[in-house]
């Protein structure tokens, strides 16, 4: 990745990091009941494991060849042509 790119990209991370605190800190004394607790750890928990499920696929669509039909040629194509 270029300088540019490592640059903007950390210009975006930290606008929505101040956004998220902006945010966060704007809320005030919010009460959030139990359920609400569960209901964020739960999110955060299903999110973190369907990431974790399609990075692992990607990997594994990659490792096994899967992913080089994607160029927009097979090697049948070729052999028929």
């Amino acid at each position: 990745m270029s300088k540019l790119g490592i640059a903007v990209a950390a210009i975006l991370g930290l606008a929505a990091a101040s956004i998220g605190i902006w945010a966060w800190v704007s809320l005030g004394q919010v009460d959030i009941s139990t359920g609400g607790y569960v209901a964020l750890v739960l999110g955060a928990v299903v999110t973190l494991g369907v990431g974790g499920g399609l990075m692992s696929l990607v990997f594994y669509s990659s490792r096994k060849g899967f992913d080089e039909a994607a160029g927009g040629r097979r090697d049948d194509d070729v052999k028929n042509s």
